[in-house]
Parts: C-alpha cells; sequence; structure tokens
C-alpha cells in the first residue's frame, strides 16, 4: 500500500545511514575527541614538566649495556659532530614531539580524515601510557649529565629510557603507512632519523631509542589491529 511505502526495507536501510552519518558529531562524539585529547595533553606535561629534571648521575643499567651504549653514542654524538647535520637534527627531531601530532591530527579531521586523524593521536596516547611509567620507574640520566665528552644541542628535562620521541615517530609513521601504503618507506625513514636525532643530539643512548621505537611499533601495530573498536569511540566506522 502506498501509505506504508516509507517503511519499506530499504527506506529503513537509508534512514539509518543517514541517521549513523549525524551522529559522528554528535556531542558523545565531541565528547570521546576531548577526552583523548585531554589525556594525551596531560601526559605529555607530565613527561615533560612534572617529571621535572632528573637528579641521577649514575647509569642504573648493568655495565655490558652502559659500556655497549656509551661507545656507540660518542661514535654518533662526537664522530659525526657537524653544526650543519647539528641544525637539521635539531628541526627533524621534533616531528617525534607531541604538539606537531596532534596539530596534524586534527588536521586530518579538518580535512575529512577523520579515521585516520583519530588513529594518528590514539597511538601516541596510548605509546605514551607506557613510555611514562618506564621514564619514572628507571631514572636513568641523559647522556650530556654523564658523559662529560658530549656535545650538546639543547637540554631537556625527565629521564632518559626509552625514548618517548622514537616511540612517537614510529607509532605514527605505522598508522600513516596503513592508509597511505605508497608513502611507507618515507614516513619510516622520518621515523629512523627522528630517533637517530635524540643520539646525535645527545639527549638519549641508542638503547633508549631502540626500546623506543620497538614500543611505536608495537602500539602502532594494535591501533590497527583494533582500530574497529577504537573508532567506535569516535563514532566512526571502519
Amino acid at each position: 500500500m502506498p501509505a506504508t511505502s516509507s517503511a519499506t526495507p530499504e527506506n529503513r536501510i537509508l534512514k539509518e545511514k543517514a541517521s549513523g552519518h549525524n551522529q559522528q558529531f554528535s556531542p558523545r562524539a565531541i565528547l570521546a575527541v576531548l577526552v583523548v585529547v585531554a589525556i594525551g595533553v596531560v601526559a605529555e606535561l607530565i613527561e615533560a614538566n612534572i617529571q621535572g629534571p632528573s637528579h641521577a648521575t649514575v647509569d642504573p643499567f648493568p655495565r655490558v649495556i652502559s659500556f655497549w651504549d656509551t661507545g656507540a653514542f660518542l661514535w654518533i654524538n662526537n664522530g659525526l659532530a657537524n653544526q650543519y647535520l647539528g641544525w637539521v637534527f635539531s628541526i627533524l627531531t621534533r616531528l617525534g614531539s607531541t604538539d606537531p601530532i596532534l596539530v596534524v591530527s586534527v588536521l586530518l579531521f579538518a580535512v575529512g580524515r577523520r579515521k585516520e586523524g583519530a588513529l594518528l593521536f590514539t597511538s601516541v596516547i596510548l605509546g605514551s601510557l607506557v613510555t611514562l611509567p618506564l621514564k619514572l620507574a628507571i631514572p636513568r640520566p641523559r647522556p650530556y649529565m654523564t658523559i662529560p665528552a658530549t656535545i650538546v644541542y639543547g637540554m631537556e628535562l625527565g629521564t632518559s629510557f626509552p625514548s618517548g620521541h622514537s616511540m612517537r615517530a614510529f607509532a605514527w609513521a605505522c598508522v600513516l603507512s596503513r592508509f597511505w601504503s605508497r608513502f611507507a618507506p618515507a614516513f619510516f625513514v622520518l621515523a629512523v632519523l627522528v630517533a637517530f636525532s635524540r643520539i646525535y643530539l645527545g639527549l638519549h643512548y641508542p638503547s633508549d631509542t631502540l626500546i623506543g621505537a620497538s614500543i611505536g611499533l608495537i602500539v602502532g601495530y594494535l591501533t590497527i589491529r583494533f582500530q574497529d573498536k577504537i573508532l567506535k569511540v569516535f563514532r566512526l566506522e571502519a
């Protein structure tokens, strides 16, 4: 009958899709995004400021690891020292900071790539929830605090292990490679350069960056693996 045509299964499906599309910007979705951003900002503040400067002066790692770390660190920090490389790596290292990643996430949302933006920043938050406890539990001083021969390009607060910049760089490389696979080699080359810059600038030992990068890879993989559940928080379809 004509009067009941609007109740056909096809019309109901169309209405449900339209309703789902409108819910993407519901108050709940906006609140979820704000909570996620707030968690990330708080984690970064704790890592960068509340943690404060490290007062440790002795490397708590076993001597065999410290010996290898120190040798590799000096080979990079001293052996490859160059004012132009120092300038380049001082810029590249910022790709592992939270602020640029937050900006990119917001821009992705703004241009309609909401899934990518949500997963990108979620991966960084998850990584921070892993690295921050390790930084607090293992008070390893930064190399420039214990190795007199260190060429210092800049100082940062907090402890050395693991490298948060390396973690974030490899986490975003994993996530972005999932959506732009043809640029995957470039993403991971940049991530490697970020991790390398942390050693070159005198801010981390090689093992700090290796563990940080490993955490980033794991977190990035898990973010993609469970993207369906993550995107539900943002009311986005996988």
